[in-house]
């Protein structure tokens, strides 16, 4: 399993995840990881082409892993990321804070109340 899906399998608060219902795909410039996350939930989809792998209902675009990793353990802000540009989805940029906020099992984003 690579980084990305050991730190997203350790943050996962399906507390914080509250009724959040959709696939989220973290998507970086030569990677991805895809996520599941209904009922509390998190299902891990090592290979989007494997056959019962949904198709993303939100796509979180990153600058790299890096900074994947950085935001998704609370290392970075991102608000200052996406104020700058550096990350961005193609949906509702609520969804995409309810998304990190499911994730935030260990500290708490920053501008971001995991409670």
């Amino acid at each position: 399993m690579s980084e990305i899906y050991t730190l997203l399998e350790q943050r996962f608060d399906g507390a914080h995840a509250g009724d959040l219902d959709a696939t989220v795909e973290f998507n970086w410039h030569n990677g991805h990881a895809l996520v599941g996350i209904r009922d509390g939930q998190a299902t891990f989809y090592q290979d989007l082409q494997q056959p019962n792998a949904p198709a993303p209902d939100l796509i979180i675009y990153f600058r790299d892993e890096q900074q994947t990793c950085d935001i998704v353990s609370g290392q970075a802000n991102p608000i200052d990321a996406f104020m700058q540009g550096d990350f961005r989805s193609n949906g509702h940029i609520v969804w995409v804070f309810q998304t990190l906020s499911a994730f935030s099992k260990q500290t708490e984003l920053p501008g971001i109340s995991g409670d």
